[in-house]
């Protein structure tokens, strides 16, 4: 039990930590970025369209150590493990929010926006007060699943020696000499942690699409 606490220590400090910052750092720079996706400035959509498809075809790993090797070659400052992981994981993180971000701005019919603006808003007070609430509520299932695959990614950043849970097991495995007993019950821990969460997103998504039809039935 002792041992197990130390996991779970472990996996509450760095883990659950290091996607929290991730995800709130990258969410508000996402809803920046799909509107620079959307841009009519042919420049501007094609350097982010670029961005988020390069990011998305790389693995994260790779940007990690990019991130952990590279930039202190560039800069001449090196980086903490943690603030290079936290660093790819945002980034890797704002490319698929992007993503998710553009697509639940689209699904907003382009006839509220142009009233918002008719009203005296501006293009950004409509996209504000108008456009992203409403878009929020449609990608919210999206973007908690993939907060739930950033939690699952954020063990790899022990390949660059951040102190995590996976790293935690490692370390009393090599102590213990008991890989069947550890390594289950991390698996155990995962798939609990994982498969609740996926549980509360899908009643979260029948939640909102329930509220979706009782909205339309009530302007019809």
């Amino acid at each position: 039990m002792h041992e197990y606490l130390a996991m779970l220590l472990a996996l509450l400090r760095y883990n659950v930590t290091l996607t929290l910052l991730a995800v709130a750092i990258a969410l508000p720079v996402s809803c920046a970025c799909a509107f620079a996706r959307l841009s009519r400035v042919g420049w501007v959509a094609l350097s982010m369209r670029i961005y988020v498809n390069t990011l998305r075809s790389m693995p994260l790993v790779m940007v990690m150590f990019w991130i952990y090797m590279i930039v202190p070659m560039i800069s001449g400052r090196a980086l903490s493990a943690y603030l290079a992981a936290l660093i790819a994981l945002t980034c890797f993180e704002v490319a698929y929010f992007t993503e998710i971000v553009r697509a639940g701005v689209q699904s907003i019919s382009s006839n509220q926006f142009a009233a918002a603006v008719a009203t005296g808003l501006s293009r950004f007070q409509a996209a504000r007060y108008v456009v992203i609430p409403q878009a929020l509520r449609r990608m919210l299932p999206a973007l908690l699943t993939q907060s739930l695959i950033a939690f699952q990614d954020s063990t790899i950043s022990s390949i660059i020696g951040v102190p995590e849970m996976l790293q935690e097991a490692t370390i009393i495995n090599a102590r213990e000499q008991s890989p069947v007993y550890y390594y289950a019950l991390l698996a155990l821990t995962f798939l609990v942690i994982c498969y609740g969460t996926s549980i509360a997103v899908r009643r979260l998504e029948t939640r909102l699409r329930v509220d979706a039809q009782r909205g339309k039935s009530w302007q019809t």
